[in-house]
């Protein structure tokens, strides 16, 4: 999932977690990644626009939760026409996840991007630790995003649907880095478990103080994955006599 922090690019919140693009594609999360070129006066006003919508729609959701809240009150608080709102989203759902098409690009790019000495795990490590520091300037609406979530069995589905896509994206980066023309099985497990040990991360980093830098929290959920990987080995000991 992703969300945008409305002073800013739009960042990711999941990949906290999630890929399929909304009717505006903002610009990519990852630095020098892409030459950026400035954007005219009708794109500056449109992506005013996005923010001013997808800062009412977190303001409402926090106040009322994601069911309860319509898109005729999140078109008012923002000081639009309900016209306008389905102009930027085609659902009220799709305010949540905008920028993941972007963020994802910027992941693969990056990732692929990974020297050839690091194995397809190291390098997803690394990627997802580059990419860590835009979630601080965003935290607060990460909090509003998993409040909002939490409040709707709706929306959980919702997710659910959104984070199979982005295994998917990460399968077939690693696909691409093994040559392979599609993924395969093992390419959507590690995919899966990558995924899942880093949005571990981020929302035990959100259940902390704020002033942790939600890198050392990524890391140490990889820790702990590959710790509880490593093969255990074999207790010492005689070997049992065999009786005759």
């Amino acid at each position: 999932m992703v969300v945008a922090d409305v002073k800013g690019d739009p960042a990711p919140l999941a990949i906290v977690m999630t890929s399929a693009p909304a009717n505006q594609e903002p610009p990519s999360v990852a630095d020098n990644l892409a030459v950026e070129i400035p954007p005219s006066r009708r794109e500056e006003r449109k992506l005013r626009t996005q923010r001013a919508l997808q800062q009412a729609a977190l303001d409402l959701f926090a106040k009322n939760g994601f069911d309860a809240t319509t898109t005729d009150e999140i078109a008012e608080r923002a000081g639009v026409s309900p016209r306008t709102f389905f102009r930027y989203f085609p659902t009220k759902e799709s305010v949540l996840f905008v920028g993941e098409y972007g963020w994802f690009q910027s992941f693969t790019s990056l990732f692929l991007a990974q020297p050839p000495d690091l194995n397809d795990f190291e390098g997803l490590r690394a990627t997802f630790h580059a990419l860590a520091p835009s979630l601080a300037k965003i935290r607060p609406a990460l909090v509003v995003y998993e409040r909002a979530v939490s409040s709707s069995a709706t929306l959980r589905g919702g997710v659910f649907d959104h984070q199979q896509q982005d295994i998917a994206t990460i399968a077939k980066a690693i696909s691409i880095r093994r040559n392979l023309l599609d993924p395969d099985k093992a390419c959507t497990i590690l995919a899966t478990v990558v995924l899942v040990t880093y949005r571990r991360g981020v929302m035990n980093w959100l259940a902390g103080p704020a002033s942790v830098d939600p890198r050392e929290v990524i890391e140490t959920e990889f820790d702990l994955l590959l710790t509880e990987l490593a093969p255990t080995p074999k207790p010492r000991g005689k070997t049992p006599s065999t009786t005759k």
